[in-house]
């Protein structure tokens, strides 16, 4: 289930009103990456300073109407109305960077976070619900996690890997 009720509720109709004809919605999962690392060798104080660090440093490069919310953990969903696949694979790929270049200064010490992140877009021709292109999303995620991490991951070409085996 998405996190927080006013995130549920917009992008529910956003992804509803994205499945008119001349519309778009594709959906991003972050996660952070070696995050349990960080408040096992620093503590929970430090995995929140982590988490806001990296809210801050997506809020400042994410576009106007987007719906951002922490979807639990250390993950992050992002609600793009509008938006292609190869325009939310950009803006995926200019967060990820941006995270990478934004170390957090903590007690004289930095840390260094990185982002793996996973997008799907809604596909007008099935009929899915907006939990199913979560369920996409999370896959893509996942397989940027189990390829290196700290990298952006597509549903549709990894379901073109899962169709070849």
């Amino acid at each position: 289930m998405i996190a927080g009720h006013f995130f549920s509720t917009a992008s529910k109709q956003a992804f509803d009103e994205a499945k008119k004809p001349a519309s778009s919605f594709t959906l991003l999962l972050l996660d952070i990456d070696y995050f349990k690392k960080v408040n096992d060798t620093y503590g929970h104080y430090t995995g929140d300073q982590v988490l806001l660090h990296v809210v801050k440093a997506c809020q400042s490069v994410l576009p106007q109407g987007a719906l951002f919310a922490r979807y639990g953990g250390e993950e992050f969903v992002l609600a793009l109305k509008g938006y292609t696949l190869s325009e939310g694979e950009t803006l995926a790929d200019q967060i990820r960077r941006h995270v990478e270049t934004q170390p957090l200064l903590i007690n004289e010490e930095t840390i260094s976070i990185t982002l793996s992140l996973g997008v799907a877009q809604a596909e007008k021709q099935e009929n899915e619900t907006l939990d199913e292109l979560l369920n996409k999303a999370d896959i893509a995620l996942y397989a940027a996690k189990q390829h290196g991490r700290n990298q952006v991951r597509i549903y549709k070409e990894i379901k073109k890997i899962l169709k070849r085996t």
